[in-house]
């Protein structure tokens, strides 16, 4: 495994990147983060990362990927519409830079904006391990217009249903974008940018 893929794959599991850097003797760890977004959305993922992507390829012509799991090579080639449907679909972590350049810069920048205030992307998957979840809603989930709206508890229970996690750089217009593209992937019904 290359040394700078398996730093990135490595730190897919607490969803921020871990680097070794060798500096003589000594092995220093550095913590590269970035914003995790988590959404609970209906499968199949397959199809929800689909949609993602392909909404990402339509502003990135040369989008590549690699696999962000911990036993993968982590090496980036670039994406084919139709890869993530035939794979498997209970979870996963794909690692998402818009070309050589961002992908390069990715192990010495992490989540950071470039020049064209675009940074790298991590989505991670997998289904949800509960059959309910009890939660506060911080808006009215009947949306009410014209009510004081006091939170209560409500329970979130359904079938198919997958966490997913997106890493991106610090809150910017393009992490907004990033995060309304999951959001619309999520919906089969939305119309694709």
């Amino acid at each position: 495994m290359a040394a700078d893929a398996g730093c990135r794959s490595a730190g897919m599991r607490e969803l921020g990147l871990v680097r070794n850097i060798r500096q003589g003797w000594e092995v220093e760890d550095v913590v590269i983060t970035g914003m995790d977004h988590v959404v609970l959305a209906q499968g199949p993922a397959a199809a929800v990362v689909e949609r993602f992507l392909g909404s990402w390829l339509g502003r990135w012509p040369a989008l590549r990927c690699a696999s962000g799991a911990d036993d993968s090579d982590g090496v980036f080639s670039p994406w084919v519409p139709g890869q993530v449907l035939g794979a498997s679909t209970a979870r996963g972590d794909l690692l998402i830079a818009r070309d050589e350049v961002m992908e390069a810069n990715w192990d010495l920048s992490g989540y950071a904006l470039d020049e064209r205030d675009e940074g790298p992307l991590a989505l991670s998957y997998e289904a949800a391990g509960w059959p309910s979840l009890p939660m506060v809603p911080r808006e009215d989930p009947y949306g009410r217009a014209g009510f004081r709206y006091e939170p209560y508890d409500i329970t979130v229970v359904g079938a198919g249903l997958y966490l997913f996690t997106l890493v991106t750089p610090h809150d910017s217009s393009f992490t907004r974008t990033a995060l309304d593209t999951l959001l619309r992937s999520a919906d089969p019904t939305s119309p694709r940018p």
